[in-house]
């Protein structure tokens, strides 16, 4: 039988088979390509998304950007007409006041750019001129949100206790001197390293009315409150401003007072702006915000001074003589060159008047100018106190000196009764353990050499306050009852924004 044998093919491994191999590399690249491209929709994706979420919050910020802007703005016309930010109104708006919580204006149109904002304010306990605003911007599901902690400050030079203009002989303050109040020196004229403030022995600027005698504590309202330290303390608000100029302090003289907890006074100076700085005495400076923040004005605020045009007419001064009871007769003149509590003369017209009736006792109204003459007003034997009542201004041509207790009339009388005193020359307090209640503009200089407690403010070029320590006490309420005619008296505020956060 003759079978034929099979031919057998020789069988080849499969992994070593070229055509398999390339085919299953084909199947991976393509498979490597479509992951590789499904990541990178996955990740354009992705970041296109992040990109949008991230355009959505820019929007949103510049949202709440433009709602805070618009808040800041209707608080300041608020401001403006009430003075008062806790009174239940912002700008027209019935809301709040509530300072646990944030509370919401209720604008008619919040819509910009495809967004929205809300606003929300809560104010500050016993400071009707801070609050706390905050806006919230939201762009789709985008919202960002700022705060700003504002408050509004009146840029009157009678809003402290010491308004200093320029300097002189390097310095616009001088002395051991006691000052309870805002100090705002301007230092026109300084070089940078020139002594604007040189406080030497026990020279302080204090935040409160420790020390104020009993006499005159009586006479002046109590001090506002605010909370501090988790405390109700009594405050003056007081802040040092120095715009050009050193502050330089030696011996025990103080900025501001350690805080003591527990006492009801605020001790700490609510700020300081200086733009040079210190030239020594740094820790002797107590201060919420420290010592090193330069002035925070800018070029909002000037001297006044009786040589600026005003209300038409070419001068301040110009405008007070048209407006006032002038007094320019010789025998009058005389009269006015040496007051004394035995002083007994009147002089009147439509436009002022002013009058002293031998026991002590003076009436003032509207605006007295005092023309081609000098004030002065003296004790006359055991008779040391002149009484006043009534709101005016006066005003002299020459020097005024005032060597008496100058008292308003009563207690609680201050300074609803104020008597504004002015000169383009020096006014001169030069005796010893005498209390004067007023508002004093001095152009050119005001002295104090003695141990006298002035109840108001002082405003000047150039201070010489000596070595016998006088003190100075600022009455806040003086803004709302400043007298016809007192230079630097028309109101006008700044809104300054505290502190900013992204919480």
């Amino acid at each position: 039988m003759n079978d034929e044998i099979p031919k057998i093919t020789p069988r080849r491994n499969f992994l070593f088979n070229e055509k398999g191999a390339l085919f299953l590399v084909a199947y991976l690249v393509i498979f490597v390509l479509l992951a590789a491209g499904a990541a990178l929709v996955v990740v354009a994706f992705n970041d296109n998304f992040a990109s949008d979420r991230q355009r959505r919050s820019a929007q949103a910020f510049y949202i709440a950007q433009a709602g805070m802007n618009k808040a800041l703005n209707d608080m300041v016309t608020d401001y403006a007409s009430t003075t008062s930010w806790s009174d239940g109104t912002v700008n027209g708006y019935a809301v709040g006041p509530d300072t646990a919580n944030y509370y919401t204006v209720p604008y008619v149109s919040t819509t910009v750019n495809n967004g929205s904002y809300v606003i929300s304010v809560k104010n500050i306990a016993g400071a009707s001129d801070q609050a706390w605003v905050q806006s919230v911007g939201s762009v789709g599901d985008a919202t960002y949100t700022v705060q700003a902690y504002a408050k509004m400050v009146n840029l009157s030079p009678w809003n402290n206790a010491i308004f200093a203009g320029a300097g002189a002989s390097g310095q616009a303050i001088n002395g051991n001197v006691d000052v309870h109040g805002s100090v705002h020196i301007l230092g026109n004229g300084l070089q940078t390293t020139d002594m604007a403030m040189t406080m030497s022995g026990s020279a302080k600027i204090a935040n409160n009315y420790t020390g104020l005698s009993a006499t005159l504590s009586a006479k002046v309202p109590a001090l506002g409150t605010t909370t501090f330290g988790g405390e109700t303390v009594s405050t003056l608000n007081a802040v040092l401003r120095v715009k050009k100029g050193l502050v330089g302090l030696s011996g025990s003289a103080v900025i501001g007072e350690t805080n003591v907890a527990g006492n009801a006074v605020k001790e700490t100076m609510d700020a300081v702006y200086s733009t040079n700085g210190f030239s020594s005495g740094t820790s002797s400076v107590h201060s919420d915000n420290g010592y090193s923040n330069t002035y925070d004005m800018g070029d909002s605020v000037a001297f006044p001074s009786l040589s600026d045009p005003y209300g038409g007419y070419a001068t301040y001064q110009a405008y007070l003589k048209a407006n006032a009871l002038v007094i320019s007769d010789a025998a009058t003149l005389a009269k006015m060159a040496s007051i004394t509590p035995t002083s007994n003369f009147s002089a009147s017209s439509a436009k002022g008047s002013i009058s002293f009736d031998g026991s002590g006792n003076m009436t003032i109204s509207g605006i007295v100018y005092v023309d081609g003459g000098d004030v002065n007003m003296n004790i006359v034997g055991s008779q040391k106190i002149i009484n006043y009542t009534g709101k005016g201004s006066l005003f002299a041509t020459g020097n005024v000196g005032i060597d008496v207790n100058l008292y308003t009339t009563g207690n609680s009388s201050y300074p609803t009764n104020v008597l504004g005193v002015m000169t383009p020359q020096t006014i001169d307090f030069n005796a010893a353990s005498i209390d004067v209640m007023g508002l004093f503009y001095g152009e050119t200089k005001i002295t104090v050499q003695k141990q006298t407690t002035i109840v108001g403010s002082l405003v000047t070029n150039y201070f010489d306050l000596g070595t016998n320590v006088p003190s100075i006490y600022y009455v806040p309420s003086v803004l709302n009852n400043l007298p016809n005619g007192l230079i630097g008296a028309s109101t006008s505020w700044q809104l300054q924004v505290v502190a900013w956060q992204e919480p």
